[in-house]
């Protein structure tokens, strides 16, 4: 069932041959991919089965195929943004309401078999990424219930007919993931310093290397790359995309291809701005110096 991209796919199918004399078709005993839809949770249910088995039988090749499957499941079946996407979106039966939701639930118990700190990062990343978008886009003040939407999406408001109890489920089930992550997140190199821009206490900001419409994971690697960097502010806009700014005391001979300096006059990040959408991240190293 999994596929050349690493994904799975809706199930099995048996190939039928027709036999001529008894005028019907026969099983011909062999099971193939059915090639059909690649739902999220089929993703998800499978990484924490590939998790127990591993550590029941001390073969790490179980994690690694379960790596790869959430690797791919968080470039193929996203939006631009970094934000999981369900297949059906922008309509979805009951079931298929639930199904982000099982997926982060899964990846949040593949965490704890983890030893690679690269992905424990990632994924730890991935489910706040979501969660923060879900949270602050797509929750109806009117009944508090949350929509199919995890993304920002133009086609969504956050009272549509879309949110019932199952989105609402879906959502809960991310959120207790994120709250189970947050022992893995404690030893990442960086750590959440609040909602909005990275800002010193007079609210000026750092010089900075900036991009448009870039993933998370590309942000906090690039920022990881740069000597000078103190902090990173990733953005989730209103369009789908995405922006990221890495606050830093390298100069703009530095700069990162692709990427454009920005001059600063504060020369560290000790708080944020409130910004909505937008989460601030301070470098753990550079904490000693506060």
């Amino acid at each position: 069932m999994i596929n050349s991209f690493y994904l799975i796919n809706d199930g099995l199918s048996s190939p039928q041959r027709l036999h001529i004399k008894q005028r019907k078709y026969l099983n011909n005993g062999t099971c193939v991919n059915n090639n059909q839809t690649t739902w999220t949770y089929n993703q998800g249910v499978i990484l924490s089965g590939l998790a127990l088995l591993s550590n029941a039988t001390n073969n790490s090749t179980l994690i690694n195929i379960a790596q790869h499957i959430a690797d791919s499941t968080i470039e193929l079946l996203t939006y631009s943004s970094g934000i999981l996407k369900e297949p059906c979106e922008p309509k979805c039966d009951s079931d298929q309401n639930l199904f982000k939701g099982i997926f982060a639930r899964h990846l949040g118990y593949l965490l704890p078999y983890l030893t690679d700190t690269f992905h424990i990062q990632k994924y730890a990343l991935f489910l706040q990424q979501n969660a923060v978008s879900l949270l602050t886009t797509n929750r109806c003040e009117l009944d508090g219930l949350f929509d199919l939407f995890w993304n920002n999406n133009n086609l969504s408001t956050s009272c549509n007919l879309s949110r019932n109890t199952a989105t609402t489920s879906s959502a809960f089930d991310l959120f207790i993931s994120v709250a189970n992550t947050k022992q893995q997140m404690l030893s990442s190199k960086w750590i959440l310093l609040g909602l909005g821009n990275c800002m010193d206490d007079s609210n000026s900001s750092m010089a900075n290397f900036y991009k448009n419409d870039i993933n998370e994971t590309i942000c906090r690697a690039t920022a990881n790359a740069d000597n000078g960097s103190v902090a990173y502010d990733y953005e989730l806009k209103c369009n789908g995309g995405a922006f990221c700014r890495i606050r830093t005391l390298s100069d703009r001979h530095q700069t990162p291809d692709g990427w454009t300096y920005e001059d600063g006059i504060a020369h560290d990040v000790t708080r944020t701005n409130k910004m909505s959408l937008t989460n601030c991240y301070l470098k753990t190293d550079s904490m000693e110096r506060y």
